[in-house]
C-alpha cells in the first residue's frame, strides 16, 4: 500500500502513488466502419484488480505533541493491547459515550487508530474480529469532532484493506455518516471523511458506484474549490486523489454522473503542484476511458494543450497525462485530430525511446490508433518519420511492445483494404522501404494466435499492395513476393498451415495460394507468373534483418 510519510500530520500530504491499470484499447482490422475498438473484457477487469490496492492510501501513525510530550495517546502502539483496547471500546460503547468520559474515550480510540496505522501488519482483522466497526461508525456521529476525525481515520485504515474488509466498513453503514462529515466546520475531519470515501471507491467498482450514489462528484468538487480557494493544499490533494478513484474502473461510471467534474479538472491542471498534477492526470485519463461522449467532453473543455505539457514534466505526471492523451486519441477522429494538432507527434519519439518498456509500449499503442485514423491522420503519421522507429521496436524490443508497434503497422497496411488505389499502396512501399517485411514476418512466430491473424492480416494487405503497385508500374510480377520469401515468410506460411487454430490456418493457405501457388511444379514457392528464372530461393539472401 501506498501510504504517507508517518512524520506528517493528517493536513499534511506527502502521498506517492504509482500507476493506473492499463487500458486495453486498440485498433482492429475485423471491421468496416471503424478501426478503433474498445476492449472491456475481463483482460481488462484482471488488469484493473492487479493494481487495486494501488488506489487506496493508509494514514500512517503521526507525530504529534502528545506523543513527543508524553500526554495522552503518548503510549507505543502495540498489537497486544487491542484486547484491552476493544474492551474498553465495547464498555464505553454500552454507555453511549457520555460526555463526562470524552478524554477517555478519545484516548482510547487514538490508541486504537496508531494500531491501524502501524505500517507493518496492521490489525485490520483483528479489529474486525474485535467487532469494533458498528462502535467506530457510532462515533462518525458523535457531537465532539475529535472523535469523528479518529474514527475516521481508522475506518480510513480499515477500508484500505482487503475487498472483504472494505466490504465490512460499508456493510456497519459508513457511507452515510461519512458523506455527513464532509460538511463538518473542521477541515481535518472533512479531510479525513473524504480520505476514508477514497479508499472506499478505490476498492472496486461496485464501491466507486456506492459512493456516486452517496454523495456524488459534486461534495467532493465543493470541497475542491474551498480548499483551492483558501490554499489548504493538503485536503485540496486529498479531495482531487479520491475524485480520480471515482472515475476509475470498468465499467466506466455513467457518463452524466461524472463529466460535471470536468471544469474543475481544467483549473486543476493549472496549478503547479507536482502531486496534484498526477492525481488530476490520472482523473482525466480515467475519464477518458469512457465512450466517445466523455472523451469529447475532454477536448472541448481545453485540456489537451496543457496535457500536451505536462509530457515534460517529471514521470508521474507524464505517466498519466500521456495516458490521457493516448485514451483520447481512441475517440472520434475530431478528438484525435486534436491531440494530432496539439503537437503529439513531435513529443513521441522521447516515449519510443524510452528506457522502460511500458512507455514504449504506450507510444506504439498511441501511434496505432492514429494510424486507425482519417487519411489525413495517417498521412500525418507517415511524415512524421516515426514508422522507421515504430518498425525497429516491431523488430527488437519486448513482446508487449513488438504487439502494440505490429497493431501500427497492420493498422497502416489495413488503409490499402479500405481503400485499394495506388495511393495507399504506395503507403504500403513505403512501410517496405522502411524494412516493415523481416519484422512482421517474425510475428508469425509467435505463440499468440490474435496476434498471429493480426500479422496474417497485415501479410494480405501487404501483399495485395504489392499487386496493384505491379498492375499501375507496368511489372511483371508483385515486388513484394521476393523480399518476403528472403525473410523466410514463405517457409512460416507453411508451418502455419500446421496451425491447431483454424483460422491462423485458413488464413496462411489463402495467402499461399493467391500469392504463391505450385504453377511450377518445379519451385512451390513461385508466385502464379513467375518464371524459375526470376526468383531462386535456396539461400536466401541477407535483407539486412536480424533473426
Amino acid at each position: 500500500l501506498n501510504s504517507k510519510d508517518p512524520t506528517l500530520n493528517p493536513t499534511q500530504s506527502g502521498i506517492m502513488r504509482d500507476t493506473a491499470p492499463r487500458r486495453t484499447v486498440k485498433s482492429g482490422l475485423d471491421y468496416d466502419s471503424a478501426r478503433k475498438q474498445r476492449n472491456d473484457s475481463k483482460i481488462e477487469l484482471r488488469k484493473a484488480k492487479r493494481d487495486d490496492d494501488l488506489q487506496k492510501r493508509r494514514n500512517l501513525v503521526a507525530t504529534e505533541p502528545d506523543d513527543i510530550l508524553g500526554g495522552a495517546g503518548a503510549e507505543v502502539a502495540n498489537s497486544n493491547d487491542l484486547p484491552t483496547l476493544a474492551a474498553k471500546m465495547h464498555t464505553l460503547a454500552t454507555r453511549d459515550f457520555p460526555v463526562e468520559e470524552t478524554e477517555q474515550t478519545l484516548a482510547v480510540v487514538r490508541q486504537l487508530r496508531k494500531l491501524l496505522s502501524l505500517e507493518h501488519m496492521p490489525p485490520i482483522q483483528p479489529v474486525i474480529d474485535a467487532e469494533l466497526m458498528p462502535i467506530l461508525v457510532k462515533l462518525l456521529k458523535h457531537p465532539v469532532s475529535s472523535l469523528n476525525f479518529e474514527s475516521a481515520w481508522c475506518i480510513t485504515n480499515i477500508a484500505s484493506g482487503t475487498t472483504i474488509q472494505c466490504q465490512c466498513v460499508v456493510d456497519n453503514g459508513a457511507l452515510p455518516p461519512l458523506v455527513d462529515l464532509l460538511s463538518a466546520d473542521s477541515m481535518d475531519v472533512k479531510e479525513q471523511a473524504v480520505w476514508a470515501l477514497g479508499n472506499i471507491a478505490g476498492d472496486s467498482t461496485t464501491y466507486r458506484d456506492r459512493v456516486i450514489n452517496a454523495c456524488g462528484v459534486q461534495r467532493l468538487l465543493e470541497l475542491i474549490e474551498v480548499t483551492a480557494q483558501t490554499g489548504q493544499l493538503g485536503p485540496l490533494r486529498n479531495a482531487t486523489w479520491a475524485l480520480s478513484n471515482l472515475m476509475r474502473g470498468k465499467p466506466a461510471p455513467a457518463h452524466h454522473l461524472v463529466t460535471p467534474a470536468v471544469p474543475t479538472l481544467v483549473r486543476l491542471l493549472a496549478i503547479d503542484d507536482e502531486e496534484l498534477l498526477a492525481d488530476t492526470c490520472w482523473a482525466v485519463s480515467y475519464l477518458t476511458e469512457g465512450d466517445n461522449e466523455s472523451i469529447d467532453t475532454v477536448t472541448s473543455a481545453g485540456c489537451v494543450p496543457r496535457l500536451m505539457q505536462l509530457l515534460s514534466m517529471p514521470e508521474r505526471i507524464a505517466k498519466p497525462g500521456l495516458r490521457a492523451l493516448c485514451n483520447i486519441l481512441t475517440g472520434s477522429d475530431e478528438a484525435t485530430q486534436t491531440v494530432v494538432d496539439s503537437g503529439f507527434l513531435l513529443a513521441v519519439p522521447a516515449a519510443l525511446n524510452a528506457a522502460k518498456g511500458h512507455t514504449r509500449k504506450e507510444a506504439c499503442w498511441a501511434l496505432s490508433n492514429i494510424a486507425a485514423g482519417s487519411n489525413v491522420q495517417v498521412e500525418a503519421l507517415m511524415a512524421s518519420g516515426l514508422m522507421t522507429k515504430v518498425i525497429e521496436r516491431l523488430d527488437v524490443d519486448e513482446f508487449e511492445v513488438r504487439k502494440e508497434a505490429l497493431w501500427a503497422v497492420a493498422n497502416t497496411l489495413h488503409g490499402f483494404k479500405q481503400q485499394p488505389c495506388m495511393h495507399t499502396a504506395a503507403r504500403c512501399q513505403a512501410l517496405v522501404q522502411l524494412g516493415c517485411i523481416g519484422p512482421l514476418v517474425k510475428m508469425l512466430d509467435v505463440s499468440d494466435s490474435v496476434i498471429q491473424k493480426l500479422a496474417l492480416d497485415a501479410t494480405m494487405n501487404l501483399l495485395s499492395a504489392g499487386e496493384e503497385l505491379a498492375k499501375h508500374t507496368g511489372k511483371s510480377s508483385n515486388p513484394f513476393l521476393l523480399p518476403f520469401d528472403e525473410c523466410e515468410g514463405v517457409d512460416k506460411l507453411e508451418h502455419l498451415q500446421e496451425a491447431e487454430n483454424e483460422e491462423v490456418y485458413n488464413k496462411a493457405v489463402e495467402i499461399l495460394e493467391q500469392f504463391f501457388g505450385e504453377d511450377n511444379d518445379d519451385d512451390e514457392n513461385l508466385a502464379p507468373n513467375a518464371t524459375a528464372a526470376q526468383f531462386v530461393f535456396a539461400n536466401p539472401v541477407n535483407s539486412g534483418f536480424a533473426f
